[in-house]
């Protein structure tokens, strides 16, 4: 009896000092990640669940699950992960102090006068706008600048040294075995081109990085960033080899895009298809007279050289309610 009772005893405090090991161990962890952030998105760690926030996290657990001291922890993730990953600002400027006296006096050490850009409020038909970022290299020997990647497809970016200029890179980075060396005090341009007229781009908020990777010790990785508040276009459809193309849908008894938007002494093209009866598109001011058959698709070519807002209507009877198929064409 007085043997399972010492059993009993036992388990239970194995398993009250696991608990409360499991606890103290969490808590560590919450307290490690509420002072990093992920270096791509630059939320902190504690709210961030992208890909290179769960490899991160996966990095602590590993030195956590080894007895890694917490300050360790820290220096370690800077070194691997960049001290841009570092959120707290004591626990910052100490590494940052380490790191500098590890690097020595002879290295390269990239500064940005500005890391952020924002357009305000663009239209998605404005096209490419591109902004400068300067940069240059307040170390003693050369930095090397050997990776540029875009965050999206509508991003491209090209760095500029002197009279050299490289290509635009895009979400595949540069090539392998490209690099370009800014030398001491040297500066440098980092053309960034976001499209906004690219199918990624939404309505709205928008915010898009470049990453610049270097063989800066302290920071191998930055990033700046662009911002927009993207507004529905000013006109309608897009231009293709210099034709406005609009796609115009007809149904019962609408017409979409209404109104359509266009510029003076622009040639237009109408894509229409219906999505359901027979119909057709009149604009007797520009001698426009196409038929749309049920479920397919038809098109037609004009200038719009007369400035004003002109009716459209529908010329193939579609139901009941045909003579109410209207819509509205403005040449600006």
């Amino acid at each position: 009896m007085r043997i399972s009772k010492v059993i009993i005893f036992m388990v239970s405090m194995l398993f009250l000092t696991h608990f409360a090991f499991t606890q103290d161990f969490d808590a560590l962890k919450a307290e490690i990640h509420s002072k990093l952030r992920d270096k791509r998105c630059n939320m902190p760690l504690s709210e961030c669940s992208c890909p290179e926030a769960k490899e991160m996290k996966g990095y602590i657990d590993a030195l956590l699950e080894t007895g890694t001291a917490k300050d360790e922890i820290y220096y370690k993730v800077a070194k691997k992960f960049s001290l841009k990953t570092i959120l707290d600002e004591n626990v910052k400027k100490e590494l940052e102090k380490r790191l500098t006296a590890e690097a020595g006096e002879n290295r390269p050490q990239i500064v940005l006068e500005s890391n952020s850009f924002n357009f305000g409020e663009v239209k998605k038909d404005q096209g490419k706008v591109s902004t400068v970022f300067k940069l240059s290299n307040q170390g003693n020997v050369a930095l090397v600048i050997k990776n540029i990647k875009a965050s999206c497809t509508c991003t491209t970016a090209s760095l500029s040294i002197g009279k050299d200029k490289s290509p635009y890179f895009d979400t595949k980075g540069a090539p392998a075995d490209w690099q370009m060396e800014i030398k001491p005090k040297e500066k440098a341009e980092l053309e960034v081109v976001l499209d906004l007229a690219h199918n990624s781009v939404k309505l709205g908020d928008l915010m898009r990085e470049v990453i610049i990777v270097s063989n800066d010790s302290l920071y191998p990785e930055l990033s700046v960033r662009v911002e927009a508040k993207v507004l529905d276009r000013e006109f309608s459809g897009q231009l293709e080899d210099g034709i406005r193309v609009i796609k115009l849908k007809a149904s019962k008894y609408k017409f979409e895009p209404d109104p359509m938007v266009v510029k003076k002494g622009e040639k237009i093209r109408l894509v229409a298809a219906s999505s359901d009866v027979p119909h057709g598109i009149s604009i007797a001011d520009f001698k426009v007279n196409l038929t749309i058959p049920a479920g397919k698709s038809n098109s037609v070519e004009f200038i719009a050289d007369k400035e004003g807002s002109f009716p459209v209507h529908c010329n193939v009877f579609c139901g009941p309610d045909h003579n109410k198929m209207r819509g509205t064409l403005i040449v600006k």
